[in-house]
């Protein structure tokens, strides 16, 4: 390893060290108070970090914020699709990504709380749609001809389902009267049945 390589890496870690600190900070403020109400000022504070090198990052706490979208949202580890094809594995990967959203979500309940009542929702929101149809659309792609025989179809479903998702989870998250998280699992398996059964219907027209 080179000197400006282990510096780098250094540089990067101390960056990495910083966003987190700012990151948490933020989550244990928006427990007591809105994003609107907060300053850059209480942000550092909380997070012990200087002002001057919070605006060395970013432009101001929105951008800080947009940030934090992505560090939270890095965190969702998808599965990676089956190396071998199946309608069974994408039935399993669908249900490990639904359930790994509702862990997020428990984890990070006052973050995701405060951003889904406020007018940033729709980037977080965003963020998270890209993130679930990406994968849908990276599961189905692995059969090629799948993908091809379903044409506008894969992306519009794979927009609908994970619009779904993200719907049902913000709701679960925000409501006081949500459902347990084994009765949402339950409501989703049937819906991630039908797609499985949709996709099925296409696989069967290509062999026969």
């Amino acid at each position: 390893m080179t000197e400006n390589t282990a510096s780098n890496k250094r540089t990067d870690i101390r960056v990495k060290r910083t966003y987190n600190q700012l990151t948490e900070a933020l989550i244990r403020l928006l427990e007591k108070k809105s994003f609107d109400d907060l300053t850059v000022l209480e942000i550092c504070t909380e997070a012990n970090v200087h002002r001057a090198t919070f605006y060395k990052h970013f432009i101001d706490k929105h951008d800080f914020l947009n940030c934090c979208f992505k560090m939270k949202l890095s965190e969702l580890e998808f599965e990676k699709p089956n190396k071998v094809f199946s309608i069974q594995g994408i039935n399993e990967n669908c249900m490990k990504m639904i359930s790994k959203v509702l862990v997020f979500i428990e984890d990070n309940k006052a973050f995701v709380s405060s951003v889904s009542s406020e007018y940033y929702s729709s980037s977080f929101t965003n963020s998270l749609l890209d993130s679930i149809s990406e994968f849908i659309i990276a599961q189905i792609s692995e059969k090629g001809s799948l993908s091809e025989k379903l044409g506008y179809n894969l992306p519009l479903m794979a927009n609908y389902y994970s619009g779904a998702i993200v719907g049902l989870a913000r709701w679960w998250a925000i409501s006081e009267n949500a459902c347990s998280k084994r009765v949402f699992l339950d409501f989703a398996k049937r819906k991630v049945d039908d797609l499985c059964n949709y996709l099925e219907s296409f696989i069967s027209g290509e062999e026969s």
